[in-house]
């Protein structure tokens, strides 16, 4: 991962997460919890069934999906396309993009007001 590439996609990640703002300005505290634990279920279940399950379009899960469809627009890719395509799971390149929007989304929701 490349710290210049997540600085750049922080300013990004700013005005994608605004999307995710409620009335009063805040955004849902479960986001946070979305985005944080995205990377490290990346490392024990690998990038494609992350991404699968992230995805989910059960009703339940669709905050998550806004979350996922947040990190693949700011590396301009589908996240759709991703899980159908058999070489992602090994597309180190992709991978590490994915991780940086995550990281600088991470970084990014800390600027808004979070609540419960």
């Amino acid at each position: 991962m490349n710290k210049k590439n997540i600085d750049k996609l922080i300013p990004k990640a700013i005005e994608a997460l605004q999307s995710l703002q409620s009335e009063d300005g805040s955004i849902d505290k479960v986001y946070q919890g979305y985005l944080a634990s995205f990377g490290p279920t990346v490392i024990s279940s690998g990038i494609v069934k992350t991404v699968a399950i992230y995805i989910d379009n059960d009703k339940s899960n669709k905050k998550r999906k806004n979350v996922t469809k947040i990190m693949f627009d700011l590396i301009g890719e589908d996240s759709d396309d991703f899980i159908k395509d058999e070489k992602n799971s090994i597309n180190y390149s992709l991978k590490n993009k994915i991780l940086e929007a995550n990281i600088a989304c991470k970084l990014s929701i800390r600027t808004f007001n979070l609540k419960d």
